[in-house]
Formats: C-alpha cells, sequence, structure tokens
C-alpha cells in the first residue's frame, strides 16, 4: 500500500493546457481567440498559430504572463502584414499550440474564403522641419490624415503598413510608425478609432462619405539626450492598400512638439476626423490629441510648444506638408 501511494503522488496533475482556438476571418485579416486552463500564476507563455489554404502558409505567436489559472485572448492581424494578397477562393484549416505543451485545431468562421483582388501602392512624402531647436525630453507627434474617393456603397477598408519616418539629427533616424487600418462602414454616423496594442496598428472607423481629414497614424518620438536640429528633409513613406480596386487616397503629415505627451495611443484622445468625429465637437484637425495627460490632469493641447512643424499656441498637429496621392493598383 506505502508504494502504490508513492507511485501515485509522483504522477504529475494535468496542467498547462490549451483548450480552445477560434479564427474569424474576411478577406482583409483576421482575428484569433484563444483559452487555455490550470496554467501557473507568473508564468510566462507563448501560444502560436498556424494557418494554411493560402497563397502562403501564416505563422505567428503572442506571448502573455498568467495572472490567473485560466486565459482568454484575442490578436487582430491583417493579410498584409505577412505579404499575402487574397483574390480567389481560399478553404481555411490550422492549428494552434500552447508552446512546450498541446497543440489543438483552429475552428475557422468562414472555412471557405471568397475574395476580390487587394491593391496597393507605394507612396512616400517629403518636407521638413522649421528652425527651432527640439529640447531632449519632449516629444515630437507625429500625424498623418488623408480623405479617399471610389468607395463603393458597402464600404471598404484602407490600410497604410509598414511607415517609416526618416530624417537626419544628430544622427540618422529611421523611426517605425504604427500601421492603420480604416474602415469606411455603411452603418458609421461618425469617426472614432482605438489601438490595437497587439498588432500595433491604429484602428479608425468612418462613414462612407469620409471626411476631408481622416486621421491615418501617428506615433509619439522622445526626444532623446543629444538631440540637435533636424538637417534636411524629413521623409515619410509606406504602403497603402485597399480590400477593394478603384480606390484613391491623398495624405498628408505634421509634427508637432510637447513637452508633456503619451506613448498610451488610447490616452491621447486623438480626433479621428476633422468633421466627423464621434467625441470631439470642435474645429480640430484630424489628428489633434484630445485627450487628458493623467498625470497632471491637464489636456495634452495645454503642452504643445513651438518646434517640428508647428509653432505652438493652437498649432496642436503641426503645419501640413504638401498633399500626396496614392492610386491603388490591381
Amino acid at each position: 500500500m506505502a508504494l502504490f501511494a508513492l507511485v501515485t503522488a509522483a504522477v504529475p496533475a494535468t496542467a498547462n493546457v490549451l483548450t480552445r482556438a477560434q479564427v474569424s476571418a474576411d478577406c482583409s485579416g483576421y482575428k484569433i481567440s484563444v483559452a487555455a486552463k490550470d496554467l501557473i500564476i507568473g508564468k510566462t507563455y507563448t501560444i502560436s498559430w498556424q494557418i494554411n489554404g493560402l497563397p502562403a502558409v501564416v505563422n505567428d505567436q503572442f506571448s502573455f504572463t498568467a495572472t490567473q489559472t485560466t486565459f482568454a485572448g484575442t490578436a487582430s492581424r491583417t493579410w498584409a502584414k505577412y505579404g499575402i494578397t487574397l483574390s480567389g477562393t481560399y478553404s481555411l484549416s490550422g492549428t494552434a499550440t500552447l508552446v512546450g505543451h498541446n497543440t489543438i485545431p483552429i475552428a475557422f468562421s468562414p472555412s471557405t474564403l471568397t475574395c476580390a483582388g487587394q491593391c496597393s501602392a507605394q507612396t512616400t512624402s517629403t518636407s521638413n522641419f522649421n528652425g527651432t531647436a527640439i529640447k531632449p525630453g519632449s516629444y515630437i507627434w507625429f500625424n498623418a490624415n488623408f480623405t479617399a474617393s471610389g468607395i463603393p456603397s458597402t464600404g471598404a477598408t484602407v490600410f497604410f503598413q509598414g511607415s517609416t519616418i526618416q530624417f537626419t539629427a544628430d544622427q540618422n533616424y529611421n523611426l517605425s510608425a504604427p500601421n492603420a487600418e480604416i474602415t469606411f462602414s455603411p452603418t458609421a454616423t461618425c469617426s472614432s478609432y482605438t489601438f490595437d496594442t497587439a498588432t500595433n496598428t491604429w484602428q479608425t472607423i468612418v462613414p462612407i462619405k469620409g471626411d476631408d481629414e481622416i486621421f491615418l497614424t501617428g506615433l509619439t518620438f522622445l526626444v532623446p539626450s543629444g538631440f540637435t536640429k533636424v538637417q534636411g528633409n524629413v521623409t515619410w513613406q509606406g504602403t497603402m492598400s485597399s480590400n477593394v480596386a478603384g480606390v484613391s487616397m491623398q495624405w498628408k503629415w505634421g509634427a508637432a512638439v510637447y513637452t508633456t505627451f503619451s506613448t498610451n495611443y488610447n490616452t491621447l484622445g486623438v480626433k479621428a476626423g476633422h468633421q466627423t468625429s464621434c467625441s470631439y465637437n470642435n474645429g480640430d484637425h484630424a489628428g489633434t490629441p484630445e485627450g487628458i495627460d493623467p498625470m497632471s490632469g491637464e489636456p495634452f493641447k495645454d503642452f504643445v510648444i513651438g518646434g517640428a512643424r508647428g509653432g505652438g499656441g493652437s498649432n496642436w498637429t503641426g503645419s501640413w506638408s504638401g498633399t500626396v496621392g496614392a492610386q491603388c493598383q490591381d
């Protein structure tokens, strides 16, 4: 009896189990929902997944630290993140893995996608900064907005991905801006945004009619020690695309300097549309940070100063660069 008790005590209980993996997909991207149980609190886990049946195999993952013995989470991705354009019919299959533990099949909804071709265009905008010195410890708010034509009555989604901002100061800088996903929705009556930290993506929803300024993307840059005046051009480039053909975009950008700002983009309260904003009924430009600094309790707009492409005062986005066109090509 004693030997039996010793053996059964040595057999570990089942732990660290991925119990659910579901993917909802459309022609622009997908959302994966996962759940796990019997986790060890304080341990960091990685969930990876593979999706088959597309022009290329999709492999991705995210990590989390367990705060309780169960976990449920989601992640959203665009197909363009993997360099995939969907044009045709695809039967989806795949698996998800709690790395080091177990693998389960993914349940897809729908399991078959039929997509019209996505179109894309490389685009570059070059401008410059004014001569005002920018002190280390301050923040540059880079922000871009656009208009679109050719949006069908059923809606469309526009993407701005892989964009970088390049300039020279005390050294050469090549800043990566967050991606953007703008949905023109037949049911939207005003413009709003959220920032998806998992995918580093600004997600904006606007009415079909659009606006004369729709927020595109923005980047907070903390000015480092040793920073000097920006010399020469500032170039912002990236890839614009749409999930429908025939869409044309016109975009421009600004940059303003703040003494206090935030890298928590959901705190900034960015105005999503010049005239159609859901939250801010004022004349401020799209891209204006309308939020409140949680530390001081003061509006971020109170901390704007001269520099970059702005003169301070009420110039919260900085003056606009020239407008650049991007014709979406099949």
